[in-house]
């Protein structure tokens, strides 16, 4: 984090001591890039609900790209609101954060509390009906095969997926960047602010190309490690509580950043 917090404060004396626009430009690009390595933007619970969910490399790319519009908006927002509202200064973009924070959590909890329960219903549902189709005889054996196949096949469209991957990705980029932050506001401040805000830009492109990366390996170690395990018992049980680990992961995730929101605070 110090090595990141370092680049950042270079990337933001570049940008207030006027060097040459492109160079900035690209420093921004690498310095988006690299402040989303470090821990937050929900890399590890967007990870956990592309697992849970079955996602494809599609929603990968949803995914950066949604954190990084949302991080610009939030980047955006917040700094007209401090050059534009005087008593908003007062208050310290700490605490403006941390409430900022909270929101996420509370979306983050939610949607992990909803993946978890949806599939403990679903399976309930599907073992109910599994009994009921023994107690029936063999001969309705081959729809009930059906009935489940399709349910798997069912998961790679469902829509919840999509909204559940879209809130969290919303609520991963509803923290901005120090960085991208300060250079705003000095650009508005300075007369500079077409400037500021091309930037702020290419910094959310570059945390959109890692959070893609990031959603893609994820999606690709999954497959080989569910394609190394086809046929055993452990591939069963893995793909049937995979879903629930990943909304209990998702959920607590959503607790911890919850609790160091409060903790900022109330200290």
């Amino acid at each position: 984090m110090n090595g990141l917090n370092g680049i950042d404060s270079r990337f933001v004396a570049f940008f207030d001591g006027g060097g040459a626009f492109w160079i900035a430009l690209a420093i921004a690009l690498g310095v988006g890039a690299m402040h989303a390595v470090a821990p937050g933007h929900g890399k590890s619970v967007t990870a956990a609900y592309l697992v849970g969910t079955h996602g494809r490399y599609r929603d990968a790319v949803r995914l950066g790209v949604i954190v990084a519009i949302m991080h610009t908006f939030s980047v955006l927002v917040l700094a007209l609101l401090w050059v534009g509202v005087s008593d908003l200064a007062g208050v310290g973009t700490e605490s403006v954060t941390a409430w900022m924070q909270v929101v996420a959590a509370v979306v983050v909890i939610g949607v992990g509390v909803h993946l978890a329960v949806r599939h403990l219903r679903q399976r309930a549902h599907v073992h109910s009906g599994h009994g009921h189709g023994h107690g029936h005889g063999h001969g309705h054996g081959h729809g009930h095969g059906h009935g489940h196949g399709h349910g798997h096949g069912e998961e790679a469209t469902d829509p919840w997926s999509r909204k559940g991957l879209i809130a969290l990705a919303l609520s991963g980029g509803l923290l901005p960047s120090p960085s991208a932050f300060i250079v705003l506001v000095s650009g508005l401040l300075t007369g500079r602010a077409l400037d500021a805000v091309v930037l702020v830009l290419a910094f959310g492109f570059g945390m959109a190309c890692t959070l893609t990366a990031v959603g893609v390996v994820t999606i690709k170690g999954h497959g080989l490690l569910t394609r190394g395990l086809r046929g055993s018992s452990a591939a069963a049980a893995v793909s049937a509580w995979t879903p629930v680990a990943a909304g209990v992961a998702v959920a607590v995730a959503g607790c911890f950043y919850l609790a160091s929101a409060v903790f900022v605070l109330t200290g």
